[in-house]
């Protein structure tokens, strides 16, 4: 009986560390898939910023480019853009004299990068219809209204920088900042455009 013990013992232990190996093996391959699939990491890439969010509250932190750590179901990264982005729009109006003008205007804008987060949670990522949009109708209608038809034509650069103040104003309370603006063409009614060139 006394001979069964180190026996016994001697297989316990060469069980062990035939084992032993494959249940390390086993471990790293679990941790690994665990950790692909709960990704503790996020990649902001170039021309992006991070918005972090706890249990879907926006936090103050913002993500510069590059891979940063996050902590599984806790945090979300949301990717927002802060690239030079360009939109062009048709905005109708009248002048002064109440002719009808369409104007076709082009903006660059980015968002502020140190600003992507407050950005998110006051607009979202749908800011160009939400905000970039109806600030353009406004501002163009706005403009228009103090130039006649005639003066629009004469002052265009005038008007073009008018503009661009007034929006850049008007985005600065949204956190997104004016690159260039300008104005491609006005379009006047027939009637009008026939008088004009009849001079």
């Amino acid at each position: 009986m006394n001979q069964q013990g180190p026996y016994r013992t001697k297989d316990a232990m060469s069980l062990l560390l035939n084992k032993g190996p494959m249940r390390i093996v086993a471990i790293i391959v679990a941790i690994f898939f665990l950790l692909s699939f709960s990704r503790p990491w996020v990649q902001v890439g170039p021309g992006q910023r991070g918005v972090v969010m706890n249990f879907g509250a926006v936090q103050e932190k913002v993500l510069d480019e590059g891979i940063h750590l996050r902590i599984p179901i806790m945090q979300e990264i949301v990717l927002v853009d802060v690239k030079v982005q360009k939109v062009e729009t048709d905005a109708a109006a009248a002048s002064s004299d109440l002719q009808d003008v369409t104007s076709r205007v082009a903006l660059n804008f980015h968002i502020v990068p140190d600003k992507a987060n407050i950005v998110y949670q006051r607009i979202g990522v749908h800011f160009k219809e939400r905000i970039i949009d109806p600030a353009i109708q406004e501002v163009v209608k706005a403009v228009t209204a103090k130039y006649t038809a005639e003066e629009l034509i004469a002052k265009r650069p005038a008007v073009s920088e008018a503009m661009r103040a007034a929006l850049t104003e008007r985005l600065s309370e949204y956190n997104v900042a004016v690159d260039a603006f300008s104005i491609v063409i006005f379009s006047f009614s027939k009637i009008f455009t026939e008088a004009i060139e009849s001079k």
